[in-house]
């Protein structure tokens, strides 16, 4: 009990979460909550749970009713009884390519929608092949709550100018989950696949009016948070839209990544085209851009 719940109360305005519950969580609710089951009576309820910093009434119904300033907290210890917990999560992509832009999508999934999810069989976009992810984006962004930005290439170069990349990515990051919040209108709590320290990470947003603080921050969280996976699978489809536009764009293939080949098709676009036209399609600061130069001589 003392690990699970250690966070404290910080003076947070009084929250009421409902959650539908089954005969298991109802056991283990009982159970984990054991010397916090109080006499008190209340009409069609089963038990009512005092913690110091919360009240959690479980009724006949099943139904489960959190009040308290760390509602969510209770609620996210309740919900992972049955294995799954209510919760948003984000992921990037693009960071590594040079041609095309960086995507970053935030997604909520709820216990109404879990069996849906788990039968598309998301998984780690990088076992994935281009087709798969585009049909199973296409059957997640049906469902889902989800917000997604695209931060095109030339306004990423005005941006890396004054930004690190970890900085655009927590900007981005930040912006999809106010964004999020506004569409699923309850408290969640969001997963961060590590990109930087959690300190780093809110640092880079000082100088932001609104920052989205009911974040964890974890490495792998791709592999093990169904809502992180949905978000790279959204942000991938994107991905791959945006840079099949710039290759017609440009009229030739733009390769992911960053290899030799990618040298090369800058190299082209730069003798066809231009440093401009370049710009539009391609991260600059990259080494590639200087190796691009090196092939024309």
């Amino acid at each position: 009990m003392l690990q699970l719940c250690a966070k404290m109360y910080t003076g947070e305005p009084m929250k009421t979460i409902s959650i539908s519950a089954n005969a298991d969580q109802i056991k283990k609710i009982k159970e984990f909550y054991n010397d916090e089951i109080t006499e008190k009576k209340i009409p069609y309820a089963d038990c009512f749970i005092a913690t110091e910093d919360c009240s959690i009434t479980v009724y006949l119904s099943r139904k489960v009713v959190i009040q308290g300033a760390m509602a969510q907290h209770h609620a996210e210890i309740i919900q992972s009884f049955n294995g799954f917990f209510e919760h948003a999560g984000s992921d990037e992509v693009g960071t590594g390519d040079y041609f095309g832009p960086v995507c970053v999508c935030a997604v909520y999934i709820d216990q109404e929608h879990l069996d849906y999810v788990n039968a598309l069989s998301p998984s780690d976009t990088k076992g994935m092949d281009d087709a798969q992810i585009i049909i199973i984006a296409k059957a997640l962004m049906e469902k889902l709550p989800y917000s997604l930005l695209i931060l095109p290439n030339d306004k990423y170069n005005v941006w890396h100018k004054k930004y690190n990349l970890n900085a655009i990515k927590s900007l981005l990051h930040n912006q999809c989950y106010l964004h999020l919040q506004k569409k699923v209108k309850k408290p969640f709590t969001g997963i961060i696949d590590q990109f930087t320290p959690e300190d780093s990470y809110y640092r880079y947003l000082k100088d932001e009016k609104h920052i989205f603080r009911s974040l964890r921050f974890e490495t792998k969280a791709e592999n093990k948070y169904l809502a992180v996976a949905c978000g790279a699978i959204i942000a991938r489809h994107a991905f791959l839209e945006a840079l099949n536009q710039l290759e017609a764009y440009v009229g030739m293939p733009l390769p992911k990544g960053a290899s030799a080949k990618v040298d090369q098709a800058a190299a082209n676009i730069l003798e066809k085209h231009g440093m401009d036209m370049l710009s539009k399609v391609a991260k600059l600061h990259f080494k590639n851009t200087d190796k691009a130069k090196e092939i024309l001589g």
